[in-house]
């Protein structure tokens, strides 16, 4: 898909300058985080979208748009690398273009966002309007492919990275294995994991599975509650509760389990 392609390049050069250690150009903060999130939005929204021109020969107007925008935003913080780095190259006081530079940028990215944003609220409105229109008829055909089973096994472009994930999952190691998915925000991390996670050869395969979201205001206590829950562990005994590390220890002993922890934010947070 065109528009979803686009929008993980788009990502991915914002996210290749808020990581680089000396970056060409220089983002303001609010402004990039707005574009994100809408990118976030709208992948997301697309990789549950099923387009009434599927089988169609006519594009999707929808899809070109969100493409277009994608394209001209990457434009437009492409387009401004190269002029900091001539004009840096031309000029003796490398401040003054330097902030030139972020001035323009940002009117440009402005306009941009606020196209994107446009889009944004459209495809909102769509959404709305299908849960209404179908919210009690419990039809799936509503231009949204269903949250089931079955759409997380249909991951666009993941088929590969999904059979890989498998073999590895179910290799017949007798050995703890750490397999880390890691990448950009909305690249579909979370998709690709539960694509494995609720996969029938994995509930064969372990004994238990149990998914806990860690996100950024996690908390290492509550966590361990959730996973002995889904274990089936009796937390009832108030003694107990303070050595929930080792209860779960002794739960997984001799067990062949399968944790998966999403929404990882920082390799601190996983130490802990």
């Amino acid at each position: 898909m065109a528009a979803y392609a686009a929008l993980v390049s788009l990502m991915r050069i914002i996210v290749d300058i808020e990581t680089h250690p000396s970056p060409p150009i220089s983002f303001d903060k609010q402004q990039v985080e707005s574009l994100k999130q809408i990118v976030i939005f709208l992948q997301e929204f697309l990789e549950g979208y099923k387009s009434p021109y599927e089988y169609s020969e006519e594009a999707d107007p929808l899809e070109i748009r969100i493409m277009d925008a994608s394209d001209t935003a990457a434009d437009v913080i492409e387009s401004y690398i190269i002029d900091t780095i001539q004009l840096s190259a031309a000029a003796t006081d490398d401040g003054v273009v330097e902030q030139i530079s972020c001035i323009h940028l940002y009117q440009d990215l402005q306009n941009v966002i606020e196209e994107i944003d446009l889009i944004k609220n459209e495809v909102a409105g769509i959404m709305r309007e299908k849960v209404v229109q179908h919210g009690n008829s419990g039809s799936d055909d509503v231009g949204l492919r269903s949250n089931s089973t079955e759409k997380n096994n249909l991951i666009v472009g993941f088929d590969d990275v999904l059979l890989e994930l498998l073999d590895r999952l179910t290799d017949g190691r007798s050995s703890r294995q750490i397999i880390p998915i890691v990448g950009m925000g909305g690249i579909g991390k979370t998709t690709l994991a539960k694509g494995a996670f609720e996969h029938d050869l994995i509930k064969e395969h372990f004994d238990f599975c149990v998914w806990a979201t860690i996100s950024q205001d996690h908390n290492i206590g509550e966590t361990l509650k959730h996973v002995l829950d889904q274990a089936g562990v009796d937390l009832s005994n108030e003694r107990e509760k303070k050595d929930l590390g080792e209860i779960l220890y002794k739960h997984l002993s001799r067990k062949r389990y399968l944790v998966v922890m999403d929404d990882m934010w920082s390799i601190e947070v996983w130490e802990r």
